[in-house]
């Protein structure tokens, strides 16, 4: 037999059990260059992990200061307020792993000058650095928004939550057989879905696109930054939106629009020019009525005029009423609050901020994302919002009291869509890693993982109606309806030649319509044949 010790060195030796013809093996450990490279490789993934959670200061005057204290350059050639903040983010990251390990140098030296001078970052008893969040002193404004959000949200939360209450207690065999009747035949007519209309909506990519509540219009966006406004589902072209100086990135309509008297908003846009543009309803609706006069003139005098020569159709543009800056890079997505008296938008500059639009101006600008945020959606009730980054962390705000209630971790990649299912309780999240994930909030975990697409799925929407299905649309240029109730496949909607770059679904549940890079539009509805 061979016995095995440790001998001087660190070095292994393996003796015969006999004690003769010890033979010695040099078998190599760690050395000391490898072991240090393990340990400041186990640092900076610590510091990493630290540094998407470390709160840090808003405030560009604040992290300059902190900057400052820890005796750090203030700012760099070329850097902004959001490379600076995340600089210190870093920062603050490596110091509290250096704390933690009993590093004493010059650096964790001035960060303990500062701790004992404030407490926004504190030694606890074990010697490791624990942090407190940054708070701000709100407006007077946002004051007011939380209560008037907390005012509307309550009733409408009351009343989904009685009536499902009221479905539990009542559910009987015939109603459940009356269900599943009514989604067979529901199911049944979205199967049947085929492409109604293609329009060439502009010279460069359609990016989003957005129904009217009343179903009655349909508006898109494009990268060239000229935004238009369609009747469906006949797709006749009523007017343009002019404005960006880049690329629009979102197209939203305001929820009154269309449908309660006297709304005077149409829709807000949201473009990389970092601008938030809003639209008058009025001039919208001129626009649109002059379009549609000349369009029945046409086809009054269409004998008269050869089908081999077809005509351009102008129609009249229109300028944004108002427009917002604040956000300090690209805009990614907008989504109006349920009431219409707010909006909120989503950046890379890593944070979210929410607008009021009857005064105007900027209410919050929410920090608490390591990276530029993107999706975002409200719930139907109003009381809660979820924004995705392209780290893959996606956060639950409570609007009431502006805290983060949640943070769903499990994508592995960039989320680009979120959507919430009128039960209030479930939302769906699109990815670059090509899954949809549903999210119990009740949990706060993932449900369900739907391997949906090949490529990156470009948005996803519940069916406004109906929370038994959704839609998701995806670079492998498809638009795919599923059952929310299984996850099955329930319809592949085929015929962009591009990547489709945003689906959605009508209010009225009649219509899907899709926008790609191949510079079109499509309009999907039931086969009246099948």
């Amino acid at each position: 037999g061979v016995s095995i010790k440790l001998g001087g060195g660190g070095m292994l030796e393996a003796t015969g059990a006999s004690g003769e013809n010890e033979i010695t093996h040099a078998l190599s450990g760690m050395s000391a260059e490898s072991k240090n490279r393990a340990d400041e490789l186990i640092k900076q993934l610590e510091a990493k992990r630290r540094a998407r959670t470390m709160a840090v200061p808003t405030n560009d005057f604040e992290v300059r200061k902190r900057l400052r204290q820890l005796g750090e350059p203030i700012t760099y050639f070329g850097e902004g307020p959001a490379n600076r903040r995340e600089r210190l983010r870093n920062l603050l990251a490596e110091l509290a792993v250096e704390a933690a390990s009993g590093v004493k140098n010059e650096r964790t030296a001035k960060l303990e000058e500062i701790v004992k001078g404030e407490s926004d970052v504190s030694f606890g008893v074990s010697g490791r650095i624990t942090t407190e969040a940054y708070d701000t002193d709100g407006s007077p404004a946002l004051l007011n928004a939380r209560v008037e959000i907390y005012q509307f949200s309550i009733p409408r939360a009351r009343s989904r939550l009685l009536a499902a209450k009221r479905k539990r207690a009542n559910i009987t065999k015939q109603i459940m057989e009356d269900l599943d009747k009514a989604y067979a035949e529901k199911a049944k007519a979205l199967k049947g879905f085929t492409n109604s209309t293609s329009q060439i909506g502009g010279g460069r990519p359609i990016s989003a696109c957005d129904f009217r509540y009343d179903s009655k219009r349909l508006a898109t966006a494009s990268w060239s930054g000229v935004c238009k406004v369609w009747s469906v589902p006949d797709s006749n072209l009523l007017c343009q939106l002019k404005g960006h100086t880049d690329r629009v990135s979102d197209i939203r309509y305001h929820p009154h629009a269309g449908v309660t008297m006297g709304a005077s908003l149409a829709m807000a846009t949201a473009g990389v020019d970092g601008t938030l543009r809003f639209w008058s309803l009025s001039d919208i609706e001129k626009a649109a009525s002059e379009a549609q006069g000349e369009a029945d003139m046409k086809v009054e005098g269409e004998s008269t005029t050869s089908a081999s020569q077809p005509q351009e159709k102008k129609v009249k543009s229109i300028k944004a009423s108002s427009i917002l800056k604040g956000h300090e890079d690209r805009l990614s997505r907008i989504a109006f609050h349920p009431s219409g008296q707010y909006i909120a938008s989503t950046s890379y500059d890593t944070t979210w901020r929410l607008w009021d639009l009857s005064l105007q101006k900027e209410l919050l600008c929410q920090d608490g994302h390591a990276a530029g945020t993107y999706g975002l959606a409200f719930n139907p009730d109003g009381a809660v919002m979820c924004t995705g980054d392209i780290g893959g962390i996606c956060r639950v705000w409570d609007l009431r009291s502006g805290k983060p209630v949640a943070s769903l971790d499990g994508h592995v990649d960039n989320i680009l869509c979120i959507d919430f299912s009128s039960n209030g309780h479930e939302l769906a999240t699109g990815s670059c890693d090509n899954t949809l994930k549903i999210w119990d909030l009740r949990k706060r975990k993932s449900s369900y993982t739907i391997l949906a697409h090949s490529k990156l799925i470009s948005n996803v929407c519940y069916h406004p109606n109906e929370p038994d299905f959704l839609v998701s649309s995806s670079y492998d240029n498809t638009v795919k309806i599923w059952s929310a109730r299984d996850y099955q496949l329930l319809k592949t909607l085929k015929g962009h030649e591009g990547r489709v770059m945003r689906a959605q679904i009508s209010h009225d549940g009649n219509m899907i319509a899709s926008t790609s890079f191949d510079r079109t539009w499509k309009l999907w509805m039931a086969d009246e044949d099948s």
